[in-house]
């Protein structure tokens, strides 16, 4: 198994790798390096384990956070009831994750971008880009090369030109303009926000922009924008049903597509995106009106709900089942805590461009931006006779109030 094995039955290096230390979170097996010099090469430069290990990590929402001294994005995993430490500034400068992709995000922090990947604490810098611009990061499959879709206004007429950007080249190249309305100058001034709300979906090689009003009038929102990541073009596609409250999500490489209406939530699935065939798996019924959803890779829904009538301070956060609709966990949530649609699988597979020279866009120190992240409160399980987290019984009352400092 190791050269530092003495004596004693052993199990095969296949089985260690490919059953034990393919299963373990990325800080444990980082620290696996240090046991033998076959386990030092194969978890640093075999690119066939880290792969199948980045592809075994949880996917998790991303959450923001800005206190007085400090801002910082967390990764959020209601199963150990933790928040991991992904990034943070020392002080109160702006934090924010505008793309993420296979473990790597784009952060907007110290008046700069800067894509990076948390787990392996490595940054690069963005010089050509500008936090307005990012509309998505995405792999190019034919080349293996990371690359990041940016839409610019066009001087004479304020229209979108969209270009790609290739991570760790110099160069912006242009990829062309959609059709109206998306092209439109009324939907270049609103995009950046809409982005924050609805960042696009990478699913199946495509990017899918969130269902907006037809021209006209009509009142409809099912018009969807689509960029294939390959052929570099964009077409226009029809999403399945109307309405206000339409959250489009990345399930198992498949577009998903939750429809809310008043206390009923559909989910759809696109199963042809040529022939635009879309299937409604299931109709679940929710018990409480919410005020923000984020689906889960899976097809199961967090939802955020107002606590009693106010719900000025308080809020709680929900996990409800895509299948029935039930309600697994129920947590109280702190409105200061700003629950993204981005999601994060942690990764350490190498990338070149984190190590080129800085002066040439590649990779610089990243402890500004990583530096004392171990101060993240864990939080008890359900069980534990010591919580700082009120633990929400099926009643809703809780046992204490929890700081403001944890959910």
């Amino acid at each position: 198994m190791a050269e530092a094995a003495v004596g004693g039955p052993h199990l095969p290096e296949e089985i260690v790798t490919w059953e034990i230390l393919i299963r373990l979170p990325p800080k444990p097996l980082v620290r696996c390096r240090a046991v033998c010099r076959s386990w030092h090469r194969r978890l640093t430069s075999d690119s066939k384990f880290l792969l199948a290990h980045h592809r075994r990590q949880p996917s998790l929402p991303l959450v923001t956070t800005g206190e007085t001294h400090e801002r910082r994005i967390d990764a959020l995993d209601h199963r150990t009831r933790e928040r991991r430490p992904v990034a943070r500034t020392a002080t109160a400068e702006d934090l924010d994750v505008l793309a993420s992709c296979d473990g790597l995000l784009i952060l907007v922090a110290y008046g700069a971008l800067h894509i990076c990947n948390p787990a392996t604490r490595q940054r690069a810098p963005l010089p050509l880009l500008h936090a307005a611009c990012i509309s998505g990061l995405y792999p190019h499959r034919p080349s293996g090369s990371y690359r990041v879709l940016c839409c610019l206004k066009r001087a004479e007429d304020g229209r979108a030109v969209y270009h790609v950007h290739t991570v760790g080249s110099s160069e912006l190249r242009c990829v062309g303009q959609p059709l109206d309305p998306w092209a439109s100058g009324h939907q270049v001034h609103a995009l950046p926000m809409m982005l924050s709300w609805h960042p696009l979906v990478l699913a199946d090689g495509r990017f899918y922009w969130h269902p907006v009003h037809l021209p006209g009038g009509s009142g409809k929102v099912n018009d969807m924008l689509v960029f294939d990541t390959v052929a570099e073009s964009f077409q226009h596609m029809i999403s399945p049903v109307e309405g206000p409250l339409l959250e489009l999500f990345e399930m198992n490489d498949t577009l998903g597509l939750y429809a809310f209406r008043g206390s009923t939530a559909d989910l759809w699935v696109l199963q042809d995106h040529h022939s635009w065939a879309w299937s409604m798996k299931h109709r679940i019924k929710l018990q409480v009106a919410a005020f923000s959803l984020v689906p889960d890779i899976q097809g199961d829904l967090l939802l955020l709900s107002r606590k009693g009538k106010t719900g000025i301070q308080w809020q709680y956060l929900q996990y409800i089942s895509g299948a029935d609709g039930s309600l697994s966990k129920r947590y109280e949530w702190s409105v200061f805590l700003n629950l993204k649609k981005h999601r994060f699988r942690e990764s350490l597979v190498p990338h070149s461009f984190f190590l080129m020279d800085g002066n040439n866009g590649g990779g610089v120190d990243g402890k500004p931006l990583f530096d004392g992240l171990s101060t993240v409160a864990v939080l008890p399980d359900d069980n534990s006779s010591f919580t700082k987290e009120p633990v929400m019984d099926k009643s809703g009352e809780s046992s204490q109030e929890p700081s403001q400092s944890e959910w």
